[in-house]
């Protein structure tokens, strides 16, 4: 076997890495078994040796980052070896948790049921246009996550030509403003109100003694706030003088597709918590299990359509076929996910709790402030190109009961969960406004800054006041 022959089958091998990371993971999380952890370990490093080329700068530097962290550790720490490998534990965890939801986006890309939903969602009256759409978007982003912005966003777009806008490229752009502020808000619930996704799990895991049952009742209210008043600028902020040119408007599609989805996107949810309160698992823990299984039987009953049979050999043959696009696109979100929980884990070790919790009360920064002014830092660094996932790491990561500067736990887990949420909106380096912007021509910074700065502002001391009555709610 000749030198390009060996490096084309080992290329092969590693470019399937990451099932043995998953693999590993669920014997070591679920089982208990230590093999586990050192099968999941070497195979992450391998497949972000691979990826490496195709990473963004971001992800890269924060790579280094958290190899400089491990030399340190090791060099200088007594425990470092336990430390660097229980930091590479939790990377190996969220990369398993981020690979499984991706799953569902397989089969919700071969869905005939998706396209039909989301046309429906498009075809509303202006009236109902933005709560449906940014309902339907969170619904979607449950998931198919980023993934709904691609699909929303080019739907928006065939359906908004110059001949359904009567001719009028005003109501054209007025139309494509109101349509991507519904996706992108839509879009951006998903971290308040989705049991299954990436910031429940970075701050489930950052903050193991809470659990969804104690976040939902204060981050559900964040969201529907968050809902309310965007639902509110866009009617404030409609073009009434366009109003004339469009004397008549064609009927609103019917929904029925959407309950479909919507009886789905609950079965999904209601697996998780089935699967979670029958093994005894956490909600991030069930997640790994139930979303690659609702995902292969989802593409069963997709190919039991096409003659015979249950369709589960089919949705195997399907899942396999697109293991290395499943595997592959995954290399962005794994390694800033990975990147963010080693150093977090590395950090807060590093850090003298007790010292600086003393400081934070001598300074006055404590109680609730001190949740508001996590809040403002997280989105202030995204502004710059820092993504949550770093910042709301190290944040959650800070203290093992925050009890100890006056602080209730929800209150600031509620507050990096909320900042999470108004950086999707404002700041112009996240995955969201990219894709969105770029579908449109337009600039992220117009769409963070002009498009949703009103909203942005007016969201911020909303938030603030509740994170207040809160921390005086749990305290009273």
């Amino acid at each position: 076997m000749n030198a390009s022959t060996l490096a084309r089958h080992s290329r092969r091998a590693l470019d399937f890495s990451l099932p043995a990371v998953m693999v590993g993971t669920y014997l070591f999380v679920i089982a208990g078994s230590p093999a586990g952890a050192w099968l999941a370990r070497p195979a992450l490093l391998a497949y972000l040796a691979v990826q490496w080329p195709r990473l963004p700068r971001i992800a890269r530097i924060l790579l280094i980052i958290s190899a400089c962290l491990a030399l340190g550790v090791l060099g200088f720490h007594d425990d470092g070896v336990a430390l660097s490998l229980r930091a590479l534990d939790s990377a190996c965890f969220l990369a398993t948790f981020v690979t499984s939801l991706s799953m569902l986006r397989v089969a919700a890309q071969h869905s005939r049921l998706v396209r039909e939903a989301g046309a429906a969602l498009i075809q509303q009256k202006p009236t109902w246009r933005y709560p449906i759409l940014s309902l339907g978007t969170a619904l979607f982003g449950i998931i198919i996550n980023v993934g709904v912005l691609g699909l929303f966003g080019a739907m928006a777009q065939r359906s908004n030509t110059l001949k359904a806008a009567h001719g009028h490229v005003e109501i054209q752009q007025a139309r494509e403003r109101r349509m991507m502020m519904a996706i992108l808000r839509g879009f951006a619930l998903a971290p308040v109100v989705s049991p299954l996704g990436v910031t429940m799990a970075v701050v489930l895991a950052s903050m193991p003694y809470l659990r969804w049952a104690d976040l939902a009742p204060a981050a559900i209210p964040v969201g529907m706030l968050f809902f309310l008043v965007g639902w509110l600028l866009d009617y404030l902020q409609r073009p009434r003088q366009l109003a004339v040119l469009m004397p008549t408007d064609k009927p609103s599609a019917s929904l029925a597709p959407l309950g479909r989805f919507t009886l789905l996107a609950g079965l999904v949810t209601a697996s998780v918590f089935l699967i979670g309160a029958l093994f005894d698992l956490r909600l991030p823990v069930a997640v790994l299990v139930a979303c690659p299984l609702s995902a292969w039987a989802w593409l069963a009953m997709q190919r039991r359509r096409l003659g015979g049979g249950i369709g589960f050999g089919r949705a195997s043959g399907t899942l396999v076929r697109h293991s290395r696009l499943i595997f592959g696109a995954n290399r962005n979100e794994v390694a800033m996910l990975g990147g963010s929980a080693f150093a977090g884990v590395v950090i807060t070790a590093l850090i003298d709790q007790q010292a600086l919790a003393q400081w934070l009360l001598a300074s006055g920064l404590h109680g609730v402030l001190a949740a508001v002014v996590a809040m403002f830092l997280v989105l202030l660094l995204a502004q710059f190109g820092i993504n949550p996932l770093v910042s709301v790491t190290l944040a959650a990561s800070l203290f093992p009961d925050t009890r100890v500067i006056g602080l209730e736990p929800v209150v600031l887990a509620c507050a990096l969960m909320s900042a999470w949420t108004l950086a999707v909106i404002s700041s112009p380096f996240t995955a969201s406004l990219t894709i969105l912007s770029d579908m449109i021509k337009r600039s992220p910074y117009e769409v963070a800054w002009r498009w949703n700065g009103v909203f942005f502002v007016l969201m911020l001391p909303l938030v603030t006041l509740w994170l207040y009555g809160l921390q005086y709610w749990l305290t009273r």
